[in-house]
């Protein structure tokens, strides 16, 4: 029974095979009228061809931000609506790709066809492959080289706003010391004016020796009075003038390493970087890369046959 089977579906495939033979020269011409109206109708009096161009870039000098990779950072900020909208501004693309900015639909068309001319993913290698798919060929070597400027344009400026930040509360922590720092300077310069006291521990030792030598030899004229005063005032502010220099030094100490934490801080306000390291540049592209002429007229002349095979086995099964 097995055996009829095979027998009789082996027969059925022969007899296919030999009606297709038979038609060949139908099947064949109109694979071929198929082939030449495709090659006509995928020209660029039909489809307007188009071209594309890509880069290989490499993140550089990004911080951490809640566990994110450096890679994983520089997707979401290609990602950003700011460098999407710049291009298509920059480069008219409401015009390239024929949508009517009136139109109510519009940004959603024009998002739609951006994401799928322009185009970023990682790689193996952990590096991002930019695309661009433009008809002008320059024109995609171009919307390349401006979405790397602009990756590196809102990098800066989100960087900056962090280091603002850090600037604005620098500075703060540096205006507080200096204020306790010129208070300090203030009172000991108050008590070198008042009390004659410029050097607690040199004066200290000096004047007493004098003020002793007066005593002991009984004079007491202006000379004794001087020391007398000075040594007075050395014994009433001279401890408190020595305990506010030693604050000084200290609260010195501790604007100086401010000082050096502003300055830190601004220059990372200041400075210019590159975020992204190009590791293959843009070029523009010689040949286009849609559409595929050669596919579309094999594909025209495979499916155009298949039909007519399909269609004459279809009324030959019918007839019968």
């Amino acid at each position: 029974m097995e055996n009829a089977k095979g027998k009789e579906y082996f027969e059925s495939n022969i007899k296919i095979l030999q009606f297709a033979v038979k038609q060949w020269k139908l099947l064949g011409g109109i694979a071929l009228i198929a082939g030449v109206l495709a090659a006509v109708f995928s020209g660029p009096k039909f489809i307007e061809p188009k071209f594309t161009s890509e880069a290989y870039i490499y993140p550089a000098n990004l911080g951490g931000y809640s566990g994110e990779t450096r890679l994983e950072q520089m997707q979401q900020y290609l990602e950003s609506n700011v460098i999407r909208d710049s291009v298509i501004e920059k480069f008219k693309l409401y015009d390239e790709y024929k949508i009517d900015s009136s139109l109510r639909t519009s940004r959603t068309q024009i998002i739609k066809l951006y994401g799928s001319h322009i185009s970023y993913d990682e790689t193996k290698y952990e590096s991002i492959r930019l695309t661009a798919i433009s008809t002008d060929p320059r024109k995609a070597k171009n919307i390349v080289d401006e979405i790397i400027h602009q990756l590196n344009e809102t990098i800066r400026r989100t960087e900056r706003e962090k280091y603002k930040e850090n600037l604005k509360i620098n500075k703060e922590l540096l205006d507080q010391k200096r204020v306790q720092l010129d208070s300090l300077e203030s009172a000991i310069q108050e008590i070198s004016t008042k009390y004659g006291i410029l050097d607690y521990i040199a004066q200290a030792e000096e004047v007493t020796e004098g003020y002793m030598k007066f005593l002991l030899s009984g004079k007491k004229g202006e000379g004794f009075q001087e020391a007398k005063q000075l040594y007075e005032n050395l014994e009433k502010y001279g401890r408190h003038y020595h305990n506010l220099h030693a604050q000084l030094n200290r609260v010195n100490d501790e604007y100086m390493g401010r000082l050096s934490n502003y300055e830190h801080a601004l220059k990372d306000v200041k400075k210019i970087q590159t975020y992204s390291y190009v590791l293959v540049e843009s070029e523009i592209p010689d040949k286009k890369s849609y559409p595929i002429r050669w596919l579309i007229v094999l594909v025209s002349m495979v499916t155009s046959s298949g039909f007519t095979f399909l269609l004459l086995l279809f009324l030959g099964y019918q007839k019968k």
